[in-house]
């Protein structure tokens, strides 16, 4: 076992550090996740640097507001805040070649006997639910997203949408550059006809300060690609699809 200690002497207990097979399915070697699995010396760092860093934002909000940080229900909290941002809220940060390995196995498209000539195969699921942040503020994000393509020479298995949608998700990012470069991944991965993504944002910096707007208000965003840009019958289909019209 590694002992790491943040500012105030909580430890992250660390199985190994060693880079190897992480059990869980759907996830890469070089993410971390909760369980310490997959871990690198470079996180750990990162784990203790954030520890010692909200550290000191607890003695500044006890100097400013007398905040009493000695209470028991604050003692470990900045090693639970940088495990937090580290093994679980910031793993989809410079994520894009680890979406690329989940979307890696796939299958053959199928044979000309199973379809006709002519045939555009729209292929979508029902939404993932996704937890972003914002990077303005650090707020959680929570997204619904729709993801269709039109497959030239291959298919991937349903759940490698969700996987994709949410690793890529997992750090600070704004929705309209979420939305675009999840669908740039989906297109160079699978290499379809064309790819549309439809993502809606419910934006805890738009509910709980500045504005503090209706708590039913979300923004929507689209990104298309190929096919779905040159024939719009093809847009149209995939709303229909996605019960989104």
């Amino acid at each position: 076992m590694t002992d790491i200690f943040n500012h105030s002497g909580a430890p992250f207990m660390v199985e190994s550090l060693e880079e190897g097979p992480d059990p869980m399915e759907g996830r890469t070697f070089d993410r971390p996740t909760v369980g310490f699995l997959g871990v690198q010396p470079q996180h750990v760092k990162a784990m203790e640097g954030i520890a010692q860093k909200f550290q000191g934002i607890l003695e500044d909000l006890r100097d400013g507001f007398g905040l009493d940080i000695d209470d028991e229900n604050f003692r470990e909290t900045p090693a639970r805040v940088a495990k937090m941002w580290v093994l679980e809220r910031c793993v989809g940060i410079n994520s894009e070649e680890a979406c690329m390995q989940i979307l890696g196995k796939d299958f053959p498209a199928m044979d000309s006997k199973d379809s006709k000539i002519g045939d555009q195969l729209i292929i979508t699921t029902n939404p993932a639910i996704v937890y972003s942040l914002c990077p303005h503020h650090f707020e959680n994000v929570t997204y619904d997203v729709w993801s269709g393509y039109i497959p030239k020479s291959k298919f991937i298995g349903i759940s490698k949408f969700s996987r994709v949608a949410e690793l890529y998700g997992r750090q600070p990012i704004l929705q309209e550059s979420y939305t675009s470069g999840l669908a740039n991944i989906l297109m160079k991965a699978l290499d379809p006809l064309g790819v549309i993504v439809v993502v809606k944002g419910r934006h805890n910096c738009l509910r709980s300060r500045g504005a503090k707007a209706n708590p039913n208000q979300s923004m929507v965003t689209s990104a298309l690609r190929g096919i779905f840009v040159d024939e719009p019958t093809y847009k149209e289909e995939f709303f229909k699809l996605s019960s989104l019209d």
